[in-house]
């Protein structure tokens, strides 16, 4: 089979048609992560929108942003292990239904060695795009900054343009990494490097049915909110009326507004698991026309 980035970008739409269920099962991860995360940090939450709400049109002083900082990193430390079990679960799924299309019980999703190896894949690239980004950066503000010594307008337009590279070099790296997860489910193994193998001379129609792929993404989102707006603001306001309860406990939080916050995390849950087939779906479309599935 023959790899086409306009028939791999809308293989998200194909995983809804084959086993309209599948989203479902998804919605309902999204669902659970959403309540455990909740039922951990729900005070938490509330006291930093409430915190950001206070911040915002005014200049905040070094205690607030302390205080802001000291949420967030609470937040980060409950919600980052979450993140990655969830996104390694959610990812090996669609992976599952491109490539196994016939395991479609609950909805391919599994909790088993694949998603650990997707696991220890995601914290590599994490790790690699992070490193990478830190360094190539510190590089572009170290050549403004030089050349910017003995002239203001050059350092300011040497600073654009290695920017620009930077960004440039960036895409490409992840473009070349793009079917890392696709390679861990398919091959049973965990070599984020073996996708340059597989990507290599087809970076640049990736690179489309990533932004095709993107496009509809962002189109599923705005009808997604479009349609959740009305039922989300009659029943509270999701998320927003927590900004007026700062200071309470989570089980408080849940009495008050437990219904709207639910309706709310439903309602998101749904859109984001379609979002993800849409985004997902096609790298590991790309990986199996460019190597053919994995049992033949």
């Amino acid at each position: 089979m023959s790899f086409s980035a306009t028939e791999a970008a809308f293989e998200g739409f194909r995983i809804v048609r084959r086993n309209p269920l599948a989203i479902l099962f998804w919605g309902l991860a999204y669902v659970i992560f959403f309540v455990a995360f909740f039922a951990l940090v729900g005070g938490q939450l509330a006291t930093i929108i409430a915190q950001v709400e206070t911040l915002q049109g005014s200049e905040p002083d070094m205690a607030q942003l302390q205080a802001l900082g000291m949420s967030y990193a609470t937040l980060l430390g409950f919600g980052l292990p979450m993140g990655l079990i969830v996104g390694a679960v959610l990812s090996a799924g669609v992976a599952r239904g491109v490539l196994f299309p016939a395991d479609k019980a609950f909805g391919y999703l599994r909790l088993g060695a694949d998603e650990l190896r997707v696991m220890v894949v995601n914290i590599i690239l994490g790790i690699v795009i992070g490193i990478g980004s830190f360094l190539l950066f510190t590089a572009v503000i170290f050549g403004a900054t030089l050349v910017g010594q003995s002239n203001q307008g050059a350092g300011v337009l040497t600073g654009v343009l290695l920017g620009l590279a930077a960004i440039v070099l960036l895409c490409w790296i992840s473009i070349r990494l793009s079917l890392a997860v696709p390679i861990t489910v398919a091959e049973k193994r965990i070599a984020p490097c073996a996708s340059f193998a597989v990507t290599k001379g087809k970076a640049l129609p990736i690179l489309g049915m990533a932004v095709i792929a993107g496009i509809m993404s962002f189109l599923v989102s705005l009808l997604g909110s479009i349609v959740s707006l009305p039922v989300v603001m009659m029943t509270g306001g999701g998320l927003d009326q927590l900004a007026t309860m700062d200071g309470l406990s989570t089980m408080q939080i849940v009495q008050a507004a437990g219904v709207g916050l639910l309706v709310w995390g439903v309602l998101n849950a749904i859109v984001s698991a379609l979002q993800l087939a849409v985004l997902y779906a096609p790298f590991a479309a790309a990986y199996r026309d460019i190597k053919g599935l994995p049992h033949e």
